[in-house]
């Protein structure tokens, strides 16, 4: 079960206490890619992509586990070149992370605004409906008028 699919955990370092995400909150402009990938609009088919997208969030979630693990490991002593590496690897777990999980929220808005139920949205997310529905109840209130009703 992905413990920290919606709302991912800050990853800590002596020089950098908070992690800032690299995207916005709610990223409008990372919608689910909409072509035609012969899943249409059937619930099985807009389940699949939600499950496909919490893949991604497990795996830019083990990425930046083993990121932290190399420098939590004193793998970054040094100065100058020695540092670099590791630093930028981190802000790209961490921006892969932050990729993933718009991408997981975008695909779950989508999946419910076809109809597909709730309960099998966080199934298939594996999240708690607690936190499907604050993902729709957040994109509602980023949205003004036309954002999701949210229903159980």
């Amino acid at each position: 079960m992905m413990s920290s699919a919606l709302s991912p955990r800050p990853a800590f370092r002596s020089v950098d206490p908070v992690h800032a995400p690299l995207l916005p909150e709610h990223p409008d402009d990372a919608a689910p890619d909409r072509q035609d990938d012969g899943l249409g609009l059937h619930p099985a088919g807009l389940l699949q992509r939600v499950f496909t997208a919490a893949g991604e969030v497990e795996a830019a979630e083990w990425a930046l586990d083993h990121v932290l693990d190399a420098v939590a490991s004193g793998e970054e002593v040094g100065i100058g070149l020695d540092v670099a590496p590791l630093d930028g690897a981190l802000e790209s777990a961490r921006w892969a992370l932050d990729r993933a999980v718009g991408a997981l929220r975008a695909e779950i808005r989508w999946a419910a605004r076809h109809g597909v139920p709730l309960c099998l949205l966080a199934e298939a997310s594996a999240t708690e409906l607690d936190e499907v529905r604050s993902v729709l109840r957040s994109a509602a209130l980023g949205a003004g008028t036309g954002g999701l009703a949210v229903a159980g």
